[in-house]
């Protein structure tokens, strides 16, 4: 009971394009691994420039309010030393300093709503990188290993019509041998269907 050398063939061709798959689908998994590690680096790194930023902005911004609260406190001096010069004091002098007060206030708003401004332009910076980064690495497909139960049936299937093609199946052929041979089923008496071939 020798399988036919064309069927042997068939069989190994199925089996070294099992393997085949399989190494295919390993190379395909290392390179996506690649890409994602790559693709979160670089966001990674974008996204440190933008932290560095935020912190150059805030250290700007807190150092013009420091000059403004500086500017604010000369101002205020000034007019106290002026009024004492001019023997002015009351409502008058403190409505002056009230005022100083406030645009010193006024102006570290503004610094505040410019800081906020930044950051929130950071913010969205920031998520437009996250989906960059997202979208670099679903642009490629993950490996995915081959159904070893689909590439049995289909080396077997693929090995039957191959023995029975060249084979035969006539009486003493291994298909008859082991109970698949001959021109009808030892269960029917009508000749068996012709054998599809399933290869996916």
């Amino acid at each position: 009971m020798a399988i036919d050398p064309m069927t042997a063939l068939s069989i190994g061709q199925s089996v070294m394009g099992f393997f085949d798959a399989q190494e295919k689908a390993k190379q395909q998994e290392i390179a996506y691994q690649q890409n994602r590690l790559a693709s979160a680096t670089a966001r990674d790194m974008k996204i440190q420039a933008l932290n560095a930023r935020a912190i150059q902005e805030s250290e700007r911004v807190a150092g013009a309010k420091l000059e403004n609260a500086i500017k604010a406190l000369e101002v205020r001096e000034s007019k106290i030393v002026a009024a004492g010069e001019a023997g002015v004091e009351g409502q008058g002098i403190q409505a002056q300093l009230d005022m100083t007060e406030a645009r010193r206030l006024r102006g570290d708003t503004i610094y505040n709503q410019q800081l906020e401004g930044i950051f929130q332009q950071m913010d969205y910076e920031k998520q437009g990188i996250n989906a960059e980064a997202l979208n670099r690495i679903n642009s490629m497909s993950r490996g995915q290993p081959p159904s070893f139960l689909r590439a049995a049936v289909g080396a077997a299937a693929s090995a039957y019509a191959t023995e029975l093609s060249y084979g035969g199946n006539k009486s003493g052929s291994f298909l008859s041998n082991i109970g698949l041979g001959g021109t009808t089923s030892p269960y029917q008496s009508q000749p068996l269907p012709p054998v599809i071939n399933i290869t996916t």
